[in-house]
């Protein structure tokens, strides 16, 4: 297998592996979704909201409301599987939303879903919504806030949108509980989107089915669907529609960078903020986004492998193909990279005009504000099990993703330096395909007169004794929620994590993640080059790896 392939494979495997033993708990997910019906109890009905679609009534939480499985577009099947998302539907009474709605349907044996993410349906575009009892307009009454207008003393918005490669993971996660964050005085939404073929499947008959040309790029839209219901739904929960952030770790970062460069997304968001992202195609030795002719090709290729291009209407035979077999030809056409990414969005020029980093680079991005950063060891759960690659295996790797740079790469991260090419190579991918983006993002924002903040992400709990601060890990501090391995409410790293959710809702609420109490967070400038080292100890200091960051941004120029 080649090394490429073998890479993206173990990635996929240890990076769900690994952070499964950080998050199973004892308690199973709820996961039947919200109904409708007027026959709730007290105990379940402790506010109604009016959306759009219908009043919904959630679950008291001591002191918030928790509104689970609320669907925000139609359910994507049948004709409506690879169109963009359609309105939800009406419903009439009370729709009780007091369990998660199904994930998105994603491979299962493969080492990609060991977390327990409950029923999964193709009917999967669902949200959740975490708000404080005294903000919800209609926490006592069906007569809410008409939807999109803002009540007063509103409330910041803060949008997650979850990580896993673009084929895995779910917004119903309980490590992703909005909670926490809630309490700290901001509505917290959680969303779920189409994933893998389901979500980025390009063929040429779905481009030309398209009256506006858009295709491969479903999952996107379904987050753009998502933000459109939180500007027209936010103010019924206590939620200003004009002060909405949006965040995401990994694939949800990646996602942010692309809404950030596309036409249909602007004006949904004023803030983001994004975690260890590396939509820097190449970087972290993957395509972040692939061209129309190679979605294309792909889905011509799975459609071969299913049959489907043999049939009178090719696109309806593939829209019949059942959920499972389809998924199970997905690992049988596409090559799985570093991190996970197989099917992943298309820069068709409509949703995506461009490769989001060239567009960065050119300064066409929306106008709004950044907060970003990186883990300081992203990369040792994507290289878990590499000894049996020799070091000259491991330098190939190298030159061939970093030529024509590929030697002044490996003087920057000589073996002398890490102890070995395993960890020299880990340190590389850290920091040119996570590092360097996330600078370069920052500097990009800041150029174009927006407010940026970077943070490097340093602290290695004794729980994750061998791996660092590796990929993801920053996740249980942001939302607050511990896992068993992991306690982010006591000691050091409950410190931190309350450090850190201070600041992500006040940036979300101020668009500065500065308060008293906290130490102070510089304004990214290229100038100074500084950043939030976030650690057992938090403090501003010099950006690392400046030399290595420079080299990536010239990479990227010539590229």
């Amino acid at each position: 297998m080649p090394l490429r392939s073998s890479i993206g494979r173990l990635a996929c495997g240890a990076l769900f592996l690994v952070f499964a033993a950080l998050t199973l708990s004892g308690s199973a997910l709820t996961t039947a979704g919200c109904g409708a019906s007027d026959e709730q109890s007290p105990e379940t009905r402790p506010g109604v909201v009016r959306t759009a679609s219908g009043l919904v009534s959630g679950t008291d939480m001591d002191g918030l409301h928790a509104y689970l499985g609320i669907p925000y577009a139609a359910p994507p099947v049948g004709d409506l599987r690879w169109r963009p998302p359609e309105p939800a539907r009406a419903w009439d009474g009370v729709r009780a939303c007091v369990t998660y709605g199904p994930s998105c349907p994603q491979p299962s044996g493969t080492g990609l879903s060991f977390f327990p993410l409950g029923k999964t349906d193709e009917d999967c575009l669902n949200l959740n919504v975490w708000t404080p009892d005294a903000a919800s307009t209609g926490a006592t009454t069906a007569d809410a806030a008409e939807p999109g207008i803002a009540p007063q003393e509103a409330l910041p918005v803060m949008v997650f949108i979850h990580g896993g490669g673009f084929a895995t993971g779910s917004g119903s996660l309980e490590m992703y509980s909005g909670a926490g964050l809630a309490r700290l005085g901001a509505v917290v939404v959680t969303i779920n989107y189409r994933l893998g073929p389901l979500g980025f499947l390009d063929h040429p008959e779905l481009t030309r089915e398209d009256p506006q040309g858009m295709s491969g790029n479903y999952g996107l839209l379904d987050q753009i669907a998502a933000l459109e219901w939180v500007r027209d739904n936010a103010a019924g929960f206590g939620g200003d529609p004009d002060e909405v952030t949006v965040f995401g770790e990994s694939a949800g970062g990646m996602s942010i960078c692309d809404l950030m460069v596309s036409p249909r997304a602007e004006g949904l968001f004023a803030r983001t903020i994004v975690e260890s992202a590396p939509f820097d195609s190449r970087g972290a030795g993957m395509d972040a986004v692939r061209t129309l002719a190679e979605a294309e090709a792909a889905g011509r290729e799975l459609s071969h492998r299913l049959g489907c291009d043999e049939a009178p209407d090719e696109l309806a035979a593939l829209r019949a193909v059942p959920v499972g077999r389809l998924l199970r030809a997905v690992d049988r056409t596409v090559e799985r990279l570093v991190g996970g990414i197989g099917f992943g969005p298309v820069v068709d020029g409509v949703v995506l005009p461009g490769d989001p980093a060239a567009l960065f680079a050119a300064g066409e991005v929306h106008d709004v504000d950044l907060l970003v950063g990186a883990n300081a060891d992203e990369a040792n759960l994507f290289l878990l099990g590499m000894g049996d690659k020799s070091a000259a295996q491991l330098t190939t790797f190298v030159r061939r993703l970093y030529a024509p740079r590929d030697e002044a790469v490996l003087e920057l991260f000589p073996v002398s330096r890490y102890g070995s090419r395993t960890a020299a190579l880990s340190k590389t991918v850290t920091v040119m395909g996570f590092v360097a983006p996330a600078r370069f993002a920052a500097a990009t924002v800041a150029a174009n007169g927006g407010d940026a903040y970077l943070y490097h992400f340093a602290r290695s709990p004794s729980a994750v004794e061998g791996l660092g601060a590796f990929h993801g890990l920053e996740l249980p501090y942001v939302f607050g929620n511990s896992v068993p391995t992991l306690d982010v409410t006591e000691g050091v790293d409950g410190d931190l994590s309350a450090a850190m959710m201070k600041y992500w809702v006040s940036f979300a609420r101020d668009g500065d993640p500065n308060e008293p109490g906290l130490p102070r967070w510089p304004r990214y400038d290229a100038a100074s080059d500084r950043c939030l080292v976030l650690d057992a100890e938090i403090a501003a200091a010099p950006a690392p790896y400046p030399k290595a960051c420079d080299l990536a941004d010239r990479l990227r120029a010539e590229r």
